[in-house]
């Protein structure tokens, strides 16, 4: 049933004051007077009401939408420095990056730039019950003259540490003599590349990136190719490192110590490996 509009008449065709009256009309003036005192306060809730729709709409349009929502179960100090960015990876083949070609002194300086340990950093008791740690007796805790709080470290460097490893060890002719890595017996080496592949591994499966890979026709193949440049979420490295800078902990060895109440934990399974 489609309805008939035409009896109703248009909202600005209506008389302020017969809208809010009715049959006010039919008195003396004071009713009318009361109007002039209802109108204001009608024109002002009109333009709260309109005021607040749009600054709920601004906050809303600027609020990143879900899938751009980085969010994280376990805790970690570092996740103020979390911002959410789109990068489109770049797949070619032949691709120029700073990180990849025959081993030279400028390649290594940007490997240890984003791989090496600045520094490990702090954190509190309280954080570290926070983040799930409910057996501190084994860990190391900075002496209370530099604060205390317990020693912790990004995940991240130590994962690029054994992408690094795994780079060198495609180079061993170069980097065998002079990488300290590389001098250890066979058996530990081949322990450590195996535990950077798993380590590595596990963090892939982890993240589980289900960014689409599109296939195309490409001149000069006669089969689909697959793309591999394309737009993934990821996290502003840089800031990350900014901050891990900013909160590393410099502290000599030999003010790591012991607490008289810690506890050692069991002794990892490493065959039996003297490490």
């Amino acid at each position: 049933m489609v309805k008939d509009f035409s009896q109703y008449s248009p909202v600005d065709a209506v008389d302020d004051d017969e809208t809010l009256l009715g049959d006010a009309e039919r008195f003396d003036a004071e009713p009318r007077a009361k109007s002039l005192i209802l109108r204001p306060r009608l024109w002002l809730s009109h333009g709260t009401l309109i005021f607040t729709s749009m600054l709920f709409f601004t906050l809303w349009m600027r609020t990143p939408s879900a899938h751009l929502r980085d969010e994280i179960a376990v805790y970690s100090p570092a996740h103020v420095a979390v911002e959410p960015t789109i990068t489109r990876f770049n797949g070619t083949l032949d691709f120029p990056s700073i990180y990849r070609g025959p081993p030279s002194p400028e390649l290594d300086l940007n490997w240890n730039r984003i791989s090496r340990n600045v520094g490990p950093t702090r954190m509190t008791r309280e954080e570290m019950l926070k983040a799930g740690e409910t057996d501190l007796r084994s860990k190391v805790r900075y002496p209370d003259s530099i604060g205390g709080g317990y020693m912790v470290s990004l995940e991240v460097g130590h994962q690029l540490h054994c992408v690094n490893l795994l780079r060198k060890a495609s180079w061993v002719d170069y980097y065998g003599p002079i990488d300290i890595s590389f001098q250890d017996s066979p058996k530990i080496l081949r322990l450590h590349l195996d535990h950077c592949l798993e380590m590595i591994r596990q963090n892939i499966m982890c993240n589980a990136d289900v960014t689409m890979i599109t296939w195309d026709w490409v001149q000069g193949h006669k089969i689909p190719y697959p793309n591999f440049n394309t737009r993934h979420q990821c996290r502003n490295f840089e800031k990350i490192m900014d901050w891990h800078v900013e909160h590393a902990i410099h502290i000599e060895k030999s003010e790591v110590t012991r607490f008289e109440d810690t506890v050692d934990i069991p002794k990892l399974n490493l065959n039996d490996i003297d490490v």
